[in-house]
């Protein structure tokens, strides 16, 4: 009789729990959508670092999170365009020289990026989104690691930080396409 009662409530909780086992993002993907083409960025402003660097590292994201499968446009379910619509360099924080003069002490580095996931396989958008992420650099021209500043509002600041290396505004550059990648794989993921 305690088998049977045994047996029986392993039943149960196979049943309970069977879909728990594995998760994945996929689940909340449409359900048509498997594959994506990954169009070049296009790039509206003058800074072509950003435009690199986003396409490397969305390529890289969506293939180490096995999100979807990238593949050529032509057997594609869906399209990914990425567009830069601005990038630009805002004076943050000034201090006075010794003539009088204000300098600029920090700056805030925004980047404005629109993007567009198509559905091709039903010829309609599933996402369209524009959205602005910034980082901090100072006017030093050193290695961000050493500036004193938290330079993406992560609380962390210098070596506490992972992603502070690197001459100040080419790291806020990097800091600035990692934060939209993780965006875009939220946007991605979390649209349905």
């Amino acid at each position: 009789m305690i088998c049977r009662h045994n047996n029986i409530l392993i039943l149960i909780a196979v049943i309970l729990f069977n879909g728990c086992g594995i998760y994945s993002f996929k689940g909340s993907l449409p359900p048509n959508i498997k594959t994506i083409y990954i169009s070049p960025v296009i790039n509206s402003s003058s800074e072509y670092a950003l435009s690199n660097m986003l396409n490397e590292q969305i390529n890289e994201q969506l293939v180490k999170k096995n999100i979807l499968k990238i593949e050529e446009f032509y057997n594609s379910d869906s399209k990914l365009d990425i567009s830069i619509q601005l990038v630009e360099d805002i004076p943050n924080s000034y201090t006075s020289n010794i003539n009088s003069y204000e300098v600029i002490e920090q700056w805030k580095l925004n980047a404005r990026v629109s993007i567009t996931w198509l559905d091709n396989l039903n010829n309609n958008t599933i996402l369209d989104k524009v959205f602005t992420e910034w980082a901090m650099y100072d006017n030093s021209g050193l290695d961000i690691s050493s500036d004193g500043i938290d330079n993406d509002s992560d609380g962390l600041i210098d070596a506490e930080d992972s992603d502070e290396y690197g001459p100040s505004r080419q790291a806020a550059l990097r800091i600035i396409a990692n934060n939209t990648v993780d965006r875009i794989i939220e946007e991605l993921i979390s649209n349905w």
